[in-house]
This record gives structure tokens, C-alpha cells and sequence, in this order.
């Protein structure tokens, strides 16, 4: 009689996450490896609606993250395509950005929300601790994204706005870490 063969589960995971911004130098390769650093094992990526392929970080960004313990070395700009749009969360930087990827990509509509709305993402987790992730989620990104929520853009301006995005872009991060947590998918 043979013994039965031991059945090898993977380890749960934390949500992927795509952060989306429009020349992938600055915001979301910054928030990409932010929350690599701050959750390890999580599948975060980035990408650009118009990105400047194949370009590194941004200098001013780049020490941002270096000043935050976070090495920005080897990361290399790229656009957004339909494969990258399978991630269980996807987070633009601007209403803009996310309605163009909305107009371009309808079937992830669930799955696309807005960094700057992401304090509203974390009140419903907490509000909804029984519900699957995926339900709030998909719940949160049929909500009406209040004015002035844009993450701004640092490209091409001083190292104060570098600062000032770095800053936002870092507590919207830390805001986003326990809902991903929470929100650990098993295979």
C-alpha cells in the first residue's frame, strides 16, 4: 500500500496591486516600491499610460524612496498593456488616468480605483471586516471620486513637490497596508 502523496498548498498572498501614472518615472514606480519595501511578498507593479519606456526613476522621486530606506535602483519605466490589468487592485494617480484606462480597459472596472481615494477604501475594510476583499473593492471603485484628490505629478518640478508628492504618496501606502493584510488571498 502506498503512501498517499502529500498535497503542496502555496503560501497566501497579499493582493497584486498596479500603481498607474502617466510616464511610470515618478508616482507609481515611488508607490510600486514603497509597498514592495512595507509588505514584502506582495506582487506590486507599475506602469504608465504614456510611459517614457525604459527610463529610470526620476532623480528627485529616486531619493525620495532612498530617503525612505527603499533602494531605487534597476527599475526601468513601462506601459501599461491588458496583461498588466489582471492585478486584483489597480491604483491611478489621477481621475484622468483613471478614465483613460476605464475607456481602454472596461472588463478590470472593479478592479481600478484612485490612490488619493484610497482613505475611502481603507474606512470600508474596516467597516466590512467579514466581506470578501474583492467585494470592497469592487464596491469602492463604483464610488464618486471626490475634486481634488489627484496625487500631483513631481516630472519637471522642484525638489520640494518631489517632496510634497513623496510625502502624500507615502501615507496613502501606509493607509493601504492593513486593508491588503486583511485582505491575504489564498491560492
Amino acid at each position: 500500500m502506498s503512501s498517499p502523496v502529500p498535497v503542496h498548498r502555496p503560501e497566501p498572498q497579499p493582493p497584486s496591486v498596479l500603481f498607474v501614472c502617466t510616464g511610470n518615472v515618478c508616482r507609481s514606480p515611488f508607490a510600486e516600491h514603497l509597498l514592495r519595501d512595507r509588505l514584502p511578498g506582495n506582487r506590486a507593479a507599475s506602469r504608465g499610460i504614456f510611459a517614457l519606456e525604459g527610463s529610470a526613476m526620476e532623480s528627485q522621486m529616486a531619493g525620495e524612496l532612498s530617503a525612505r530606506g527603499v533602494d531605487p535602483q534597476g527599475f526601468r519605466a513601462r506601459q501599461v498593456s491588458a496583461t498588466d490589468l489582471g492585478a486584483d487592485l489597480i491604483l491611478t494617480m489621477s481621475r484622468r488616468q483613471r478614465a483613460y484606462l476605464l475607456e481602454e480597459f472596461p472588463a478590470a472596472a472593479r478592479r481600478i480605483g484612485h490612490m488619493g481615494h484610497v482613505p475611502e477604501l481603507a474606512r470600508m475594510a474596516s467597516e466590512n471586516s467579514a466581506a470578501p476583499l474583492k467585494e470592497i473593492i469592487s464596491a469602492w471603485t463604483r464610488r464618486a471620486i471626490p475634486a481634488g484628490l489627484d496625487v500631483p505629478d513631481p516630472y519637471g518640478k522642484d525638489a520640494a513637490q518631489a517632496a510634497r508628492t513623496a510625502a502624500l504618496l507615502t501615507e496613502r501606502v501606509e493607509q493601504l497596508l492593513p486593508v491588503l493584510r486583511r485582505g491575504i488571498l489564498a491560492p
